[in-house]
């Protein structure tokens, strides 16, 4: 069980390993790391963080005393700071440095720094809601499951 809690959060993306670029430019990659602390990313990756781990403490309630634990972990392991380049790499892999910049001039607007705060809270709001519409119809669900073993 702790080894597919373990799994689960590593598996949320939030620290995978990016290679290195030889064709981004420093300018490239100065551009993204601007964007990521324009649009509050710093927070956003805590926030997701921890709501990534209540999410699975939710699925695996027996781990929830270990809620604490993790954090610590995080704090002292996935820090921010220390992963913030690898963020940046991954916006400079996938987009240009000019759609960088265009995409920093939205989050530098009134309505970009919205996005930015509420981004988490939308998503916790979002994962709350698939976990309302999954409840309503979990009867259904169940039915599909036994419908799908009996045919295997």
């Amino acid at each position: 069980m702790m080894k597919k809690l373990f799994v689960g959060l590593f598996l949320l993306g939030f620290f995978g390993a990016v290679s290195a670029s030889d064709n981004i430019s420093q300018s490239h990659k100065d551009a993204a790391l601007n964007l990521l602390s324009t649009m509050k990313m710093g927070e956003q990756f805590s926030n997701s963080l921890e709501t990534a781990i209540d999410a699975q403490l939710k699925i695996n309630p027996n781990m929830a005393r270990y809620r604490q634990t993790f954090l610590d972990f995080y704090d002292q392991y996935v820090r921010w700071e220390d992963v913030k380049g690898r963020f940046a790499m991954l916006y400079a892999q996938n987009f240009t440095q000019e759609e960088i910049e265009d995409i920093n001039d939205f989050y530098s607007t009134q309505t970009g720094q919205k996005v930015a705060l509420l981004t988490t809270k939308l998503m916790e709001q979002g994962m709350k809601l698939g976990e309302q519409l999954v409840l309503e119809n979990q009867s259904e669900l169940v039915r599909m499951i036994q419908e799908a073993d009996q045919a295997n």
